[in-house]
């Protein structure tokens, strides 16, 4: 297990980019005085489709690398200030790899474009610095698009800088990874921060990751997080983060690679991610999903008692709430109740809730917005209360004093039906008893 960083000689880099180019320039038929330095190295105003070395590199290596990183270490030799320059390891094999070499030992031994003095002075470097304990690997995990599950490798480096790998299998048979780099930020006793600036990405994109790990991180299997940056499609997203501990720097290797993932982090991170909208509103009323969204909304607002037929054919009591604008609600079945907000489906014929329950059931409910009749609605539930599970139609009248009073005056979990006034029999009849059998 080894640090990230390493001092290596400029001669060295400077060889190494030599050799670069002139295998970059053997690939594709090209001389390099026709490129600008931008097409050249792959960043700012460049043609992603004519030959650069980023694309080069990732190419030959199937991961990803800011092609500002290496134009700008050689700028800081060019600035003469040291004979020694400091390069990020996996860069460095990044570099090597690309050149054609198996990895830095082999570049030493065989590259003709290094002299003997760059041979010796190197030949022990790469495996200088090597720690055994102050490098901590996890298996992160998170979801796109609010289903597509993406594994990564999150490596902490003594506590003070980062490299998260995200993987994506763009191609069949070998993954593809996109790097950031980053450093620890100190935000508390029991939580760590870590900012990944674009410059030291390979998605030049820029990147913030909180963790919480309690009183002991290095003891925890599991931290659990949530990350702010950006989509493939740069609009800004956040969303949860699990990371998994492993021992090994190979295991890391071969677990992120397994396309299986626990079941309990699937269900932990299912939905867990909100992505901001890439076009602006023109004006407030935009933000709504529709000009009627929020007219529909008021039109519910209000008080809703109704009754439940389970499979024995007993009445349940409910009553929903509709509170406000903003479409905050309230459930009550018996002794249970339940808080959320209300949302309005994309045909504009449900009133669909996201309850924020404090220990999570995926308890379900729904309203139809078009009355069966003046101030008579039906509803859809799939609610779990204690080990009971009410799954089917509920029938309410919005706004009926009696049937109110009535519910305050009976508060039995299950209702006698012959105890109800008659017009309220009659329409339980008629859009609940007997669609039911």
């Amino acid at each position: 297990m080894i640090t990230r960083g390493i001092n290596i000689s400029t001669d060295f880099i400077l060889s190494l980019h030599k050799e670069l180019l002139i295998v970059f320039s053997e690939h594709y038929s090209i001389e390099i005085k026709m490129l600008t330095v931008f097409q050249l190295y792959g960043f700012g105003n460049y043609d992603d489709k004519l030959p650069n070395l980023k694309n080069f590199i990732v190419e030959k290596t199937g991961k990803w690398i800011n092609g500002k990183y290496l134009y700008n270490k050689t700028k800081d030799i060019d600035k003469g200030h040291s004979n020694h320059i400091k390069a990020r390891r996996e860069y460095l094999m990044l570099l090597i790899n690309a050149a054609g070499y198996k990895d830095y030992e082999d570049y030493l031994k065989n590259s003709p474009h290094i002299s003997s003095e760059i041979r010796i002075t190197e030949e022990t470097n790469f495996n200088n610095d090597i720690v055994s304990d102050e490098i901590l690997y996890y298996i992160g995990y998170y979801v796109e698009d609010r289903k597509y599950y993406i594994k990564s490798k999150f490596t902490i480096h003594k506590m003070k800088t980062a490299s998260w790998e995200i993987l994506y299998w763009e191609k069949e048979l070998e993954p593809s990874f996109y790097t950031y780099f980053g450093k620890c930020v100190s935000t508390g006793e029991s939580a760590l921060s870590f900012y990944f600036n674009k410059e030291n990405s390979s998605l030049n994109k820029e990147c913030f990751v909180n963790l919480f790990y309690g009183n002991n991180m290095k003891t925890k299997p599991v931290l659990l997080g949530a990350y702010c940056g950006f989509s493939r499609n740069n609009n800004p997203v956040i969303g949860k983060l699990v990371f998994e501990q492993v021992d090994t720097l190979e295991l890391q290797n071969e677990k992120v690679r397994d396309k299986e993932i626990n079941p309990n982090f699937h269900y932990y991170l299912h939905s867990q991610r909100m992505e901001v909208e890439g076009v602006l509103p023109q004006k407030v009323s935009d933000l709504s999903n529709s000009l009627s969204r929020l007219k529909i909304v008021k039109f519910l607002i209000g008080d809703y008692h109704g009754f439940y037929l389970d499979n024995n054919n007993y009445l349940i009591p409910v009553s929903f709430q509709v509170l406000n604008k903003l479409g905050e609600l309230k459930l009550k079945i018996n002794n249970n109740n339940f808080k959320g907000i209300g949302r309005i489906n994309s045909t504009e014929n449900y009133l669909i809730s996201e309850f924020t329950e404090k220990n999570i059931s995926y308890s379900q409910f729904s309203i139809q917005i078009k009355p069966l009749e003046r101030d008579l609605f039906i509803a859809n539930m799939l609610v779990y209360v204690g080990s009971d599970v009410l799954n089917g139609k509920v029938l309410f009248w919005k706004g009926n004093e009696l049937l109110k009073i009535f519910m305050y005056n009976n508060k039995d979990f299950y209702l006698n039906i012959n105890d109800l006034d008659p017009s309220i029999i009659e329409k339980l009849e008629k859009y609940l008893i007997n669609r039911n059998k």
